[in-house]
């Protein structure tokens, strides 16, 4: 079931999930498997998996890898 409200979780909740994806995919550009991430970040594999394939098919622009943290990220490059 999708909630409309984020998942169920509230703002303060989402902006720590963003901060988590945004942790895995620098740890995807070192190199870092799923399997490791999840170990790492204390997430499912499942979750971590999911992360790959979004960051690896489209990088920013992947379902999964929206928000403004992605901003931040560019800036960066």
């Amino acid at each position: 079931m999708r909630y409309a409200d984020g998942g169920g979780l509230t703002a303060a909740g989402r902006t720590k999930r963003e901060a988590v994806r945004f942790e895995a995919s620098e740890m995807f550009e070192q190199g870092v498997g799923p399997p490791k991430v999840a170990r790492r970040l204390r997430v499912s594999r499942k979750s971590a998996y999911a992360w790959h394939a979004a960051w690896r098919d489209g990088g920013s622009s992947a379902p999964g890898f929206e928000g403004a943290w992605w901003l931040s990220l560019s800036a960066q490059r």
